[in-house]
């Protein structure tokens, strides 16, 4: 949790120096980055105490054949200095929000117990993107606890929950009180 406020701020401060094609560069120059975090050699190499700092930055340079602007190649020079070099991967995600907030596209989670087609996930995803004024990028996880239905948009604080149970009790309210 530390992490993500911690990458944030630096994903901010960045904001405020480079224009969006200089943040998606160094988005990407960052996502690649983390994806080598999986490697369980390559974080011992990164943690390891005895690796001097300059060894470590070379390193990280070494992962990926982008170019990377002056800002976004101080900030990585700021984090090996800083030994926060595991923020990378904390720091490409709140990039991609950032970056995503300003296309006014969002991520989002459809919780359902079983499988939905992709017409029906991008359907859902048009008629709440309108509703929003914005657009969704929807996945699927399959919850078998659940008995219902749940989208989850994190981002914007925001979550839609139909579950059977509540909607066979109102409804059985509603008789009861009509009669």
């Amino acid at each position: 949790m530390q992490e993500n406020v911690i990458a944030k701020k630096y994903a901010r401060a960045l904001e405020k120096l480079v224009d969006s094609n200089g943040l998606n560069e160094c988005y990407e120059y960052f996502d690649e980055i983390s994806k080598a975090f999986y490697v369980p050699k390559f974080s011992a190499i990164v943690y390891s105490h005895i690796i001097s700092r300059a060894k470590k930055l070379e390193l990280l340079k070494s992962f990926t054949t982008k170019k990377l602007n002056k800002n976004g190649e101080r900030l990585l020079e700021i984090l090996v200095q800083n030994d926060r070099i595991s923020l990378l991967p904390f720091l490409s995600l709140e990039l991609k929000r950032l970056i995503d907030s300003k296309k006014n596209e969002y991520s989002a989670t459809l919780y359902f117990k079983e499988n939905i087609s992709e017409d029906s996930i991008k359907t859902i995803g048009n008629k709440l993107g309108k509703k929003l004024n914005t657009t969704l990028k929807i996945t699927q996880k399959i919850d078998t606890s659940l008995d219902g239905i749940r989208l989850e948009v994190p981002d914007l604080g925001y979550e839609v929950i139909f579950l059977r149970d509540k909607f066979l009790h109102e409804l059985q309210d509603s008789i009861l009180k009509a009669i």
